[in-house]
């Protein structure tokens, strides 16, 4: 179909027929806004679609500077990774350094862009006190290791306040820092997937001119890009997704039903099925890992439906989901409690019983406030704070276990 510029000027008066016009042809709509145009340039309506049409992103402008910047971070930080293994043996390297130095990649980033001094300063200090923090600690005792899990939550905080630059202080800025997780869970996952292929058929085709080149491409190619893929994934988040994917809403949409389902189809299986926390190890450890993977789907699926004040059926999936998580977290607590008072005190278990305590108390305190919202008592905005005002507390309790726990412990 051609979209003349008589068929423009006839719907002017009919915004909404005129944007199905638009979107059902476009490039023959601009064709005829052109010629509309020149026959009636003083109707404000083209003008608007004129400017709209024509209208040039000025990130775009800045594309092949952050292109750069990105390049140049991720080699840096590869070369981080891959650079110190000619000196230090790699199974005392990697798990001290490597997961917070990847994630410096995206903190230098977003520092770039906002150049926040207060940012700087917390970075340089962190990386510093962790950095003689990890190489002075003896070998890995259950103490060490449970600081070495919880340290990159220390530079994930750091990430969060160079995200936020000077506002990481305000709730929304935290909301949009949660959702900037969920879309690079999606897309590491993609750059990831897509290295992997990458790798492989390059190491294919390698492999018929020379003699297994399969561990020099892994060492210091995989390695180095592997490194970077944050890096990667923030400037597609950043530049082409301009910070929002969008993938990550409709994925909570669809995922937070199911969550909801399999979560109560399994507490009712497993304890139909005989199977006992307080006395199973392994079956407490998939109990608390589902703790935490439905506490992350709770928060980003609040995070992501937005402002909007009126209820809709996601909201009462999203109570339900808290109440279910709710009654794992009980269960795991009391599981964990008793086995403090049958077995003795170990950094493990102080370390999970810590850990379900704070997830509890974020637990109810975001149910209480999402209840309140469903009775007409309290806002979406109140929801939302109940999520983001307690982030600090998982960041102290990360620097208690980091800084304080091997000490008390005498690094048992």
């Amino acid at each position: 179909m051609q979209v003349t510029s008589r068929r423009i000027l006839e719907l002017l008066e009919h915004p909404h027929e005129l944007e199905a016009l638009y979107r059902e042809h476009p490039e023959s709509f601009r064709e005829g806004l052109e010629e509309a145009c020149r026959d009636r340039s003083d109707a404000v309506a083209l003008q608007v679609w004129k400017a709209r049409l024509d209208y040039q992103d000025p990130v775009r402008a800045l594309d092949a500077r952050r292109a750069f910047l990105a390049i140049v971070i991720g080699l840096v930080v590869g070369g981080l990774v891959r650079i110190p293994l000619a000196i230090f043996d790699e199974d005392w390297f990697f798990p001290r350094f490597v997961p917070s130095l990847v994630l410096l990649g995206p903190v230098a980033y977003f520092w770039s862009e906002q150049r926040n001094r207060l940012v700087l300063m917390a970075g340089l200090l962190l990386a510093l006190v962790a950095a003689v923090f990890v190489s002075l600690v003896p070998e890995l005792s259950d103490s060490v290791v449970m600081a070495l899990i919880h340290l990159p939550i220390l530079f994930w905080a750091l990430l969060g306040a160079a995200f936020a630059g000077g506002a990481w202080r305000e709730p929304h800025a935290r909301l949009r820092f949660i959702r900037y997780n969920g879309d690079m869970i999606i897309l590491v996952t993609l750059v990831a997937l897509g290295g992997f292929v990458f790798s492989a058929l390059t190491m294919g085709l390698f492999s018929l001119a020379a003699n297994d080149p399969e561990e020099w491409y892994v060492m210091n190619i995989g390695l180095v890009g592997g490194a970077s893929i944050p890096v990667v994934a923030t400037y597609l988040y950043d530049v082409v997704f301009a910070r929002r994917t969008g993938i990550a809403s409709v994925l909570a949409r669809v995922f937070a039903p199911l969550f909801l389902v399999m979560s109560a189809t399994y507490l009712v299986v497993a304890f139909a099925g005989g199977e006992n926390p307080f006395v199973d190890r392994d079956f407490l450890v998939v109990f608390n890992g589902l703790l935490l993977v439905i506490l992350g789907m709770t928060v980003f699926s609040i995070a992501e439906r937005g402002e909007r004040g009126d209820i809709a059926w996601i909201d009462y999936v999203n109570v339900a989901l808290l109440m279910v998580t709710l009654v794992i977290d009980l269960v795991a607590l009391s599981a964990i409690s008793f086995r403090l008072g049958s077995y003795g005190l170990t950094p493990n278990r102080l370390v999970v019983l810590g850990a379900n305590l704070v997830v509890m108390t974020h637990l109810a305190w975001t149910c209480r406030a999402y209840v309140g919202f469903l009775r007409g008592r309290a806002t979406v905005a109140g929801v939302q704070r109940a999520v983001t005002g307690y982030l600090p507390v998982y960041v102290g309790w990360a620097a208690f276990v980091v800084f304080v726990l091997p000490f008390l412990m005498r690094f048992a």
